[in-house]
């Protein structure tokens, strides 16, 4: 029997806007641990006026087509940032979900590589949803429980698709594990000591210092980040519109600074894992999910540690130790009775030893593939 016909288009219409947002809960549809974003926040990712990171990336979107019906998409993402900052001819992928139909997968590849070509793109990485800060990575292993908050997930086989279109692994994440009863290595009480005497303190954001607080925490974010691999800083704007985005859900006693002698020279940011309300709702805020999410904020007993970072010329004094042993403090007192630490570069020795130091599991596994295009 001939298989349906395939096309591939880009999206270019407000119709296949909505389709190209509305499939993955066709696809996932059944699906015991995937979780459905909200419809208004996918929606808002791909407009100028809400995503402040559309404005300086030139982003191209494409749909599979068998018979009209849709059955996959994609994403081709140029990020002129990242190119000057880690490689001049490198570009994305992204956005990426598919029926397991390794022809439209390969179709589907094939046109965002095309795109990238048109804009002197000679190695692709991915999948990345439009920038670093973003959700990277494709879930390769750890299957068998839902994301949390602001994590990747995607069905078992879309490895095989990936790789089936010639991507190869680069890079490994990893998500761990953290429970009430996961103790800390001896290391840890000495270098808390060690950290007090060297005039080390650790406090809580303030709530009512809102803006001043998120300054903070942008430049330490920016300069933290500053040498990690792939990191591109955010614009004020970029990250502006993120801390909105979680303002109603975050905890006060989640957000960490580190200082010495006055000064901030790290931090830590835990967010409720806001998955544990958002599982149930299909994705839809009405008519009565916003009662739901209001009335079980201060239910949530989940959280995702996201970011640990420490300025480069305090990375030597345990800072980074002492964060992680007072955020599992702070989980302790809210009644936490479960956190994942992620997603962590499987090369970055240093906070990989926090981790382990901090007792963390390793649970899942994230991968950032590559393909070189021919010249």
């Amino acid at each position: 029997m001939a298989r349906e016909a395939l096309d591939i288009v880009p999206v270019s219409s407000r119709t296949e806007s909505r389709a190209f947002c509305a499939l993955p809960y066709a696809l996932y549809r059944g699906d015991p641990y995937w979780v459905s974003p909200l419809r208004t926040m996918e929606r808002r990712r791909w407009s100028l006026r809400d995503n402040a990171s559309l404005r300086t990336r030139r982003v191209r979107r494409f749909l599979a087509r068998r018979d009209g019906r849709v059955v996959g998409r994609i994403a081709s993402i140029v990020d002129p940032g990242f190119a000057a900052r880690w490689e001049a001819e490198a570009g994305f992928f992204g956005f990426f979900e598919c029926a397991d139909d390794a022809v439209a997968a390969r179709a589907l590849f094939g046109a965002a590589e095309a795109d990238l070509c048109t804009q002197g793109v000679r190695h692709v990485l991915g999948p990345v949803s439009l920038t670093t800060n973003d959700e990277v990575g494709l879930l390769v292993d750890g299957f068998d429980s839902r994301p949390m908050v602001l994590s990747p997930y995607n069905a078992p086989y879309y490895a095989r698709l990936v790789e089936a279109a010639g991507y190869a692994p680069r890079l490994d994440y990893y998500a761990h594990a953290w429970t009430p009863d996961t103790g800390l290595a001896p290391v840890v009480a000495r270098l808390r000591r060690l950290a007090a005497r060297d005039g080390v303190t650790v406090r809580p954001v303030h709530p009512r210092r809102w803006d001043a607080e998120n300054r903070l925490l942008f430049e330490l974010y920016n300069a933290s980040f500053a040498d990690l691999w792939g990191f591109v800083p955010l614009t004020w704007d970029e990250y502006r519109e993120r801390a909105g985005d979680f303002r109603a859900f975050y905890r006060p006693e989640l957000v960490l600074f580190a200082e010495r002698g006055g000064r901030a020279v790290g931090f830590g940011l835990s967010l409720p894992d806001i998955n544990e309300l958002l599982a149930p709702l299909g994705g839809r805020l009405w008519p009565f999910g916003w009662l739901q999410l209001a009335r079980g904020i201060h239910r949530i007993r989940s959280a995702r540690f996201i970011l640990l970072g420490v300025l480069p010329e305090h990375r030597a004094r345990g800072v980074a130790v002492v964060i992680a042993a007072e955020m599992a403090d702070a989980a302790h007192r809210l009644g936490i009775d479960r956190a994942e630490l992620s997603l962590v570069q499987a090369d970055n020795r240093k906070i990989q030893a926090v981790i382990a130091a901090c007792g963390g599991a390793r649970i899942k596994t994230y991968r950032l593939y590559e393909r070189r295009l021919a010249g």
